[in-house]
């Protein structure tokens, strides 16, 4: 005797029965995949470029900044930003101090940040 009652394909645009506990049919183009590959890892700040010698350098431009350089935040500085997006060019005049807020949100503007294109500088 069965347990549950006999519920339609979740498929868009199909009205066959389901399996009994599926959520499909059994037509394959309705079938979903079994396993989902799995999403490649993000690389390590070190992979990026980052390195001890990039920690040093940060460190000591943010001590020299230790505010937001942000017109009229007055925020402490919590990470050194490439200006023009580009991570090997360390000259004093493309870096800024910045506060995670302005930082995510130039990150999610201008550097590809959410899969946002880069912006020309």
């Amino acid at each position: 005797m069965p347990t549950r009652a006999r519920r339609r394909c979740t498929a868009s645009g199909c009205g066959r029965w389901a399996q009994p506990g599926q959520g499909r049919c059994d037509l394959p183009a309705h079938q979903l995949p079994k396993h989902r590959p799995a999403p490649s890892p993000r690389p390590s700040p070190t992979e990026l470029g980052y390195n001890h010698a990039w920690t040093l350098k940060s460190r000591a431009y943010r001590r020299d900044h230790p505010e937001c350089e942000v017109p009229g935040c007055t925020a402490r500085s919590a990470c050194t930003d490439h200006i023009d997006g580009d991570r090997t060019n360390w000259e004093d005049e493309n870096l800024q101090a910045l506060c995670w807020s302005h930082h995510s949100s130039k990150t999610a503007k201008h550097d590809g940040g959410f899969g946002n294109r880069r912006t020309p500088r």
